[in-house]
């Protein structure tokens, strides 16, 4: 198994168990980046990026990082935030009207961001293309009633969180929060970093393969409700 990169003197170890990774655990491709104090140490990469083409993974390659989007989503409304252009403490609703009925008038942009609003999942089942398309997913999280008091109890937001959030973001922008991201942060920084891929970009994408083994679980359970998006995604898939 070829790998590509260096480890700093003292972070050998890191390059064994990345190396570890491929021959025990049967990894088909990956990398890792560590900073120390701001400071790179470790850049390595290795495998195949695309198993049906054999594409091997290089420093370019481009990789769906699922739930880390939440963190991008996070920082576009901390930054309006720090703008004064959004108060985390107001209803979501001051900046999204429709959003507060069904008794979700009190919940604001802060009880979102800690996972706090008690609307984790929906309802409805909406399709995969309607996911892409954004706006149904808005609509069926303005007919959703919160499963608790909102601010009482936490349980992962999930999918919902970056419909949530991102909405208060284009309310408030009129962008949608991939564009924002992109124009107030993502270019200005040189990230390779995007919610949504731009076409340009697929080439180097990685192709993920899902591991065998992985149970499939109820798909009744609050849990698996949440992470198929109440049964519109596939899991384990």
């Amino acid at each position: 198994m070829e790998i590509g990169g260096w480890a700093d003197e003292g972070f050998g170890g890191v390059a064994d168990v990345f190396r570890e990774n491929f021959e025990v655990f049967g990894e088909l491709g990956t990398a890792v980046s560590v900073r120390v104090g701001g400071r790179p140490v470790v850049e390595l990469w290795g495998g195949v990026a695309d198993e049906r083409s054999g594409r091997l993974w290089d420093q370019e390659t481009v990789v769906p990082v699922f739930s880390c989007a939440k963190g991008l989503v996070s920082i576009c409304a901390h930054l309006l935030a720090q703008q004064g252009r959004l108060d985390l403490d107001a209803p979501v609703a001051a900046y999204w009207p429709e959003f507060a009925a069904e008794g979700k008038e009190r919940i604001t942009t802060r009880m979102v961001l800690g996972h706090r609003a008690g609307v984790p999942v929906l309802d409805r089942t909406v399709s995969f293309g309607e996911i892409t398309e954004w706006t149904p997913v808005v609509r069926a999280i303005e007919e959703q009633r919160p499963l608790w008091e909102p601010g009482e109890a936490y349980e992962y937001h999930g999918h919902v969180f970056g419909f949530l959030v991102g909405e208060v973001v284009r309310r408030i922008t009129g962008l949608t929060p991939g564009r924002f991201f992109r124009e107030a942060i993502g270019e200005p920084l040189g990230l390779r970093a995007w919610i949504g891929l731009p076409a340009g970009e697929r080439g180097q994408l990685a192709r993920l393969v899902e591991a065998e083994g992985r149970p499939a679980g109820d798909p009744r359970s609050l849990l698996m409700r949440i992470v198929t998006m109440n049964g519109a995604l596939v899991f384990p898939g």
